[in-house]
């Protein structure tokens, strides 16, 4: 900039490259300028981006909520549990957390091939086989991006603080005095209308959060899970144990 604003010469002797620098470097704040509109660019996709994300976490979270089959599942397995506790000497349990899913598939019984899990599936295919087709009540479960809520709740303030980022630097490089109907008066029109959107859209957005946490914390109550347990942690055992019992229903039906 120093090199460009120390030139003595007429612009028309420059390239047309130097000559735009030249121009560019006329403009007062550059440096905070383009900072501001890279920002203002980049924010809208930042926040376009989160908002299916959320919305896929509320519609998983609000499909356990309304699944009974899958209450009726965890209902098998708890009175299996305690079918073999009662054998072992040992007393009833009054739940399970969900992390033994995953590992149903892991107890077997004198054929290595037969699990737990191929017992549950058994049971449930031969008294009541409409049970079987719980996953269709959970199929956003399957669906579920690696993004925790933690994670997206975290970026959500994150967009919050960079909007207040652009509105304060957006004060910082507005000239006291703009004259109407120049280019300048133009572009912080615009400018202001833009935030204004953008303060509409991420309201919106940040709502859909506060949802997305609330109905979380829904679950985790419903079914006796710690409230910080990590949301990836938790859909990931009762995506692995869909998999696994379509996989085992499967070979029992062939």
């Amino acid at each position: 900039m120093d090199m460009y604003q120390s030139f003595k010469g007429s612009p028309s002797e420059l390239h047309l490259v130097d000559q735009f620098m030249l121009e560019m470097c006329k403009i007062p704040n550059l440096g905070q300028t383009l900072d501001l509109l890279l920002a203002i660019r980049e924010l809208p996709a930042s926040m376009a981006e989160l908002e299916p994300l959320i919305s896929q976490k509320i519609h998983a979270c609000k499909q356990l909520q309304d699944s009974p089959k899958f209450v009726a599942v965890l209902k098998y397995i708890l009175a299996m549990g305690n079918y073999l506790n009662e054998k072992a000497g040992r007393e009833k349990a009054s739940g399970f957390r969900l992390s033994s899913l995953t590992k149903l598939s892991l107890l077997r019984g004198k054929e290595q091939s037969f699990t737990l899990l191929h017992a549950l599936v058994e049971q449930i295919f031969l008294h009541n086989p409409d049970l079987a087709e719980f996953p269709q009540e959970l199929t956003e479960i399957k669906a579920l991006s690696g993004a925790s809520i933690k994670g997206l709740s975290a970026e959500v303030e994150v967009l919050r603080k960079e909007l207040a980022s652009i509105i304060e630097c957006r004060r910082q490089v507005k000239p006291k005095v703009i004259k109407a109907g120049t280019l300048e008066s133009q572009f912080y029109k615009k400018l202001k209308d833009l935030i204004q959107e953008y303060e509409e859209i991420l309201s919106q957005v940040s709502r859909r959060c506060t949802e997305m946490k609330k109905v979380y914390h829904e679950i985790l109550v419903k079914f006796g899970e710690a409230e910080d347990r990590d949301s990836e942690e938790f859909f990931g055992w009762i995506s692995t144990f869909i998999s696994e019992f379509r996989k085992v229903l499967l070979e029992i039906m062939s």
